[in-house]
């Protein structure tokens, strides 16, 4: 009796963190890495107004739609703060030992495309104070009713000077006393996917690189995994539970 070895594929279990990919917020974490910046000292985080898939400012009175309903997954927690706390550990390799904040929702009704009311169930606003294990302090501000802001915005301070980053694909260093310059790395992606925004192109980064990983080949990148995806869901556990002390 001849025995056939059964080839199976590679298990591969990894999480959509996609921002691991943007060209510039992967140069941040080389950055850190080098000792470009000195020991991080705080990171502030912030997106106001929440910006669409194509770019645009999401309006205060947009339509009632998945997005609005907690129990279907969504709010800005999940859509945004989300990546962005898996990138404070991703940049610092450092994981978040302390939670302090909590979200809103201001709309409490929304109407659908056909006019029919439902109640919003997912929050709107994010505030959050976080300390990570090696010492660094995050603030996180993000709001899907703000009107006005910069967008997304990023600033990592460290001993010896600051990471900023504006936008999706603009990338700054200062050093102490002197003027921030340009360090943007360039996107051999960008105005080649359908979707062209950072989101977009990072996604179709990690997709190939998980294809050549399932091939055999090892990650070109640094993706993550679903112990990364258990350290950010209790974050945001922390953050939705928003368990403060009050004061009189």
């Amino acid at each position: 009796m001849m025995l056939v070895a059964e080839q199976r594929p590679a298990q591969v279990s990894w999480l959509d963190h996609e921002l691991r990919y943007e060209p510039n917020r992967r140069k941040v974490r080389d950055l850190i890495r080098a000792g470009a910046i000195g020991e991080v000292r705080h990171i502030e985080l912030t997106l106001k107004p929440y910006l669409r898939g194509d770019g645009r400012p999401q309006p205060a009175g947009a339509p009632w739609t998945w997005w609005y309903d907690g129990d279907q997954g969504g709010g800005i927690l999940g859509a945004v703060g989300s990546h962005l706390i898996d990138l404070c550990r991703f940049w610092t390799g450092s994981e978040v030992s302390r939670v302090a904040g909590g979200v809103r929702t201001f709309i409490r009704e929304r109407a659908d495309a056909a006019g029919v009311t439902h109640d919003v169930t997912a929050d709107e606003y994010v505030s959050g104070v976080l300390t990570l294990s090696g010492g660094a302090v995050v603030t996180l501000t993000l709001s899907s009713v703000a009107h006005h802001g910069p967008g997304h915005l990023a600033q990592i301070t460290g001993a010896d000077g600051s990471l900023v980053l504006s936008g999706e694909d603009r990338l700054e260093i200062g050093r102490p006393g002197a003027a921030l310059e340009d360090i943007s790395a360039a996107d051999d992606l960008s105005g080649r996917t359908t979707v062209n925004n950072m989101w977009a192109r990072s996604f179709v980064r990690l997709a190939r690189d998980l294809v050549a990983t399932i091939g055999g080949a090892r990650p070109e990148g640094e993706p993550a995994g679903f112990r990364d995806g258990w350290r950010t869901q209790r974050v945001l556990d922390a953050l939705r539970a928003g368990d403060g002390t009050p004061l009189d």
